[in-house]
């Protein structure tokens, strides 16, 4: 009679299909929790500064719906990519500091669940910004036709920042730093890729930046998608290279224990 119970519960806990998935969903929850509780932060992130710069583009703009249309491509990248930036970043750099990540190896939790967890809460965060910005396009006027093409560039888009914030944050020597790190990654990038003007008419400076800054590609084909347009498969497979390989670093680079 005692040893059925013994029995089940050692099936439950061999390593399979099963127990990966559950321990991928609880390394999400870990992740979730302090989103749900502090999720002022991504209203506040998402609308408060891109908001603004969308209004001083748009006083300057000529009254044309392709370059509105870029105005709200940049205003979506901001948005998603201060918010991806803050909540992956300051939780991954208190993760390190305070010591989960050392407890995540020695629990019966595998890197690969951590990874495929952490990814799936990178993508809701980056999708709530992105609901969020979308929806401040009816308020804006901004006319728009998005194609299906806009879902896997904003996803692309959050999980090659991703692995940006991840690879950079590793390299922060404290929690502090690693903080203001987190705070201020986004805001550099947006500022020096042209993602709210195209590449014609960006300065050269900020041209040779946009060639090699994923967020340029990422402007282009979610500007592409908000007018109706489909034909950004170079500019998603770019997307998916520099997520491929961004992600791929960051958790090389991860620190699972602090010296």
């Amino acid at each position: 009679m005692k040893t059925r119970p013994m029995a089940r519960t050692n099936r439950l806990n061999t390593p399979g299909p099963r127990k990966f998935l559950s321990d991928s969903l609880a390394v999400l929850e870990i992740h979730a929790l302090p989103m749900i509780r502090q999720w002022y932060l991504i209203v506040l992130g998402t609308l408060v500064f891109p908001i603004p710069m969308f209004y001083v583009f748009q006083s300057i703009a000529p009254d044309d719906a392709a370059v509105w249309q870029r105005l709200l491509a940049g205003t979506l990248i901001f948005g998603v990519s201060f918010s991806t930036a803050m909540l992956v970043g300051q939780q991954i750099v208190a993760q390190r500091f305070m010591g989960h990540l050392k407890l995540v190896i020695t629990m019966p939790v595998s890197k690969a669940a951590y990874v495929v967890g952490t990814l799936a809460y990178t993508a809701i965060s980056g999708t709530l910004s992105a609901v969020f910005l979308l929806g401040f396009a009816f308020i804006a006027g901004v006319e728009i036709e998005p194609t299906w093409t806009l879902a896997p560039a904003l996803l692309l888009t959050v999980l090659a920042l991703a692995g940006i914030v991840l690879f950079v944050m590793s390299f922060a020597p404290s929690l502090p730093v690693g903080n203001v790190i987190a705070s201020l990654i986004a805001i550099v990038l947006v500022i020096i890729s042209p993602v709210y003007f195209t590449m014609e008419s960006a300065p050269l400076l900020l041209r040779w930046f946009g060639y090699v800054s994923p967020l340029r590609y990422a402007a282009d084909a979610i500007a592409a998608s908000l007018g109706g347009r489909v034909d950004v498969w170079l500019e998603l497979g770019i997307l998916a290279a520099y997520a491929l390989i961004a992600m791929g670093l960051g958790l090389w680079r991860l620190p699972w224990r602090e010296k």
